[in-house]
């Protein structure tokens, strides 16, 4: 509780020792004025004196307080200061982590579209070379089967001549076998024979090749039916004759040839066979 402080105000008063009694209301009334005017002088003079005193007191209280204030107001202003130095700091730690983690997304997205766009024009320029490749190998190709095909109309030429030949040797052969030609003429078709074979011979190493056929399964690739016939010797779907020989050029058939199919067994023997198997032996045994 505030400390209460007790201010005496010692006010004299004047007796007037004056016995002479006066009845006059005019001195009584300068009497009274004179009192009231001293009286409110000592008041005066006494709140004067309260304000003085109370005055010294407000600043005899209000001095420390004013002085601790200073002193906090010091002290929180370090301590704010401390407080606002700290949140920069951290402030400044985390913009600086959220930056350097922006940095490092934006150079990984960077580093990731310049690795698509590498990834991408690799596989373009892969795309381009295996296209080029390929190109060189087709260009190759056609000038290896343009090369390997570009004697194919003289040696198209060179077949008629080898059918001449050859239908010539085999008239010759058939007369030599038949006697009906002296022994020079022979020596002549013997020639002719080693000419024939010297020709084929110079022409297979061009890709030149002629085509087996009798014998062989009927291909229509490679050979002509120009007839089918039954044969009891040859099996079904087998070249019995050969009426024009073919030629193949590398892998390409130059000429087919033209053949005669056998048929198998003709038809009315396998049915007398047939007949003949259902027949049922009789016993002659008794």
């Amino acid at each position: 509780m505030p400390e209460t402080k007790e201010i005496h105000i010692n006010a004299k008063i004047e007796e007037s020792n004056d016995t002479e009694a006066s009845t006059d209301d005019d001195a009584t009334e300068s009497k009274e004025k004179s009192f009231t005017a001293r009286m409110r002088e000592m008041a005066e003079t006494a709140l004067d004196t309260v304000k003085s005193e109370v005055k010294k007191e407000i600043e005899a209280r209000i001095s420390p307080v004013e002085e601790s204030a200073s002193n906090l107001t010091s002290e929180v202003k370090k301590e704010v200061e401390a407080i606002i130095q700290r949140v920069r700091e951290q402030y400044e730690t985390e913009r600086e982590e959220v930056l350097h983690a922006e940095i490092e997304k934006e150079v990984e997205t960077a580093v990731e579209a310049v690795h698509a766009e590498y990834k991408e024009e690799r596989d373009r320029l892969l795309r381009t070379a295996a296209e080029a490749e390929n190109t060189k190998k087709r260009l190759q190709t056609d000038y290896q089967r343009q090369l390997k095909f570009a004697n194919e109309g003289i040696l198209e030429g060179m077949v008629p001549v080898l059918d001449s030949l050859e239908a010539a040797i085999k008239s010759v052969t058939e007369k030599v076998e038949a006697d009906e030609v002296s022994p020079a003429f022979t020596t002549f078709n013997e020639g002719v024979q080693l000419v024939h074979k010297q020709l084929l011979d110079a022409l297979k190493i061009h890709g030149l090749a002629p085509i087996e056929a009798v014998g062989q399964t009927f291909d229509p690739n490679q050979h002509e039916a120009l007839l089918m016939t039954p044969s009891d010797d040859v099996p079904e779907g087998q070249v019995i004759e050969e009426f024009r020989r073919g030629y193949m050029l590398h892998t390409r058939v130059l000429r087919a040839s033209q053949v005669v199919v056998s048929q198998g067994p003709s038809k009315e023997e396998e049915i007398s066979n047939d007949t003949a198997d259902d027949t049922p032996e009789t016993d002659t045994a008794e």
